[in-house]
């Protein structure tokens, strides 16, 4: 399924596809956005919060763990695990649905391949929508993780925001992109998967779907969060010990 999405892009120039595209785009990224503000928040002040209290950190230290732990590792993980909640179940459950009903074997009738017009712009769609609502936990995020060290340290937010923007770097953007859209496109894959293949014909598959849909999700982010984490550490790992070389 991942190789006929890599060759066929270009189907999302068609119509009907591309209205799928947007379709997908605005269910699983502009209708959630507005969920990811209060989420976002909390994620940051909570960290700040034990960051100062438990290892009474000073400043750079809280925008340093803010920078690593929200930029590189929890923004993207729960923006993904919100969008497998919302979106993956909803896509596991309307193509079983299809499936069922035989619209599938219907656009297999009329010479229109599933795939084509179901699954490429779902999974487009989707990792693009990951990508850019990570973005958008990240950034409120650390902009609420800013605001309340401002209250409970002893430091304005623009000594803070000058910190953080002197810690973060091109590299840390683009690792947290990359992993956006990873696991926006093996959850796109995965819930199409179950999806277009259901256990039976009954009614009774379209929840089968949907929770297998979720559990494969999470185990396929957490697995390659873990490899991401790997690589990224065992370069830095790699990088300082050939630096004291």
């Amino acid at each position: 399924m991942l190789g006929h999405v890599l060759s066929r892009l270009t189907v999302l120039r068609r119509p009907p596809v591309t209205e799928e595209f947007y379709r997908q785009i605005l269910f699983t990224g502009t209708s959630a956005a507005g969920s990811m503000v209060i989420r976002g928040a909390f994620i940051g002040t909570l960290l700040i919060a034990y960051v100062i209290n438990v290892l009474e950190a000073d400043v750079t230290l809280a925008v340093k763990i803010l920078l690593m732990v929200v930029m590189r590792e929890f923004g993207p993980l729960l923006a993904a695990i919100l969008v497998i909640q919302r979106s993956g179940t909803a896509i596991a459950t309307n193509l079983s649905l299809m499936h069922i009903s035989g619209e599938i074997d219907c656009l297999r009738q009329l010479r229109i391949d599933p795939y084509d017009l179901l699954v490429v712009p779902r999974v487009v769609g989707m990792a693009l929508s990951l990508a850019v609502l990570t973005f958008y936990v990240q950034v409120i995020a650390v902009g609420g993780g800013i605001f309340l060290s401002a209250l409970m340290i002893d430091v304005s937010v623009e000594e803070l925001a000058d910190n953080f923007f002197r810690f973060v770097s091109i590299r840390d953007i683009t690792y947290s992109v990359l992993k956006s859209l990873l696991f926006g496109s093996a959850i796109a894959l995965i819930s199409c998967y179950h999806g277009l293949n259901p256990s039976d014909n009954s009614i009774n598959a379209v929840p089968k779907a949907a929770v297998n849909a979720v559990m494969e999700s999470t185990l396929a982010v957490m697995t390659l969060n873990a490899v991401f984490a790997y690589l990224a550490f065992g370069l830095l790992f790699f990088g300082l010990i050939r630096a004291q070389a």
